[in-house]
């Protein structure tokens, strides 16, 4: 279950799917075909799945956002990976799927609340 502060419309990210150590696979949804903003939004929620305490996350910064194909749905897997922990500081990268279609990509700086 992910703990977040959002209400819709805002909350997209729906429900952990898969996890790992270091990766985890999130359903996310969108009242309308996202736009790459929104889709950000998703991976940045959905990077609540690595979080193994109670603190929340802030999103710093986002590098490296490729819209590879237009979405015309509106529920899709976020596949997030943790790339680098410094202390409250997480470095994740992500791809918004579509069952095997790539829509999305990026890179996330996420600071957990200390």
């Amino acid at each position: 279950m992910l703990k977040l502060p959002h209400k819709p419309p805002i909350l997209f990210a729906k429900e952990i799917l898969h996890k790992g150590e270091d990766w985890a696979e999130v359903a996310v949804e969108f009242p309308k075909p996202p736009t790459l903003g929104m889709m950000m939004e998703s991976a940045a929620q959905s990077s609540a799945a690595l979080n193994n305490s109670e603190k929340e996350g802030y999103l710093l910064s986002c590098s490296n956002l490729i819209l590879h194909k237009e979405p015309t749905a509106v529920k899709f897997n976020a596949h997030i990976k943790n790339i680098m922990s410094n202390s409250s500081l997480n470095e994740i990268c992500f791809e918004i799927k579509e069952q095997n279609t790539l829509i999305s990509s990026g890179t996330l700086l996420v600071m957990l609340q200390s």
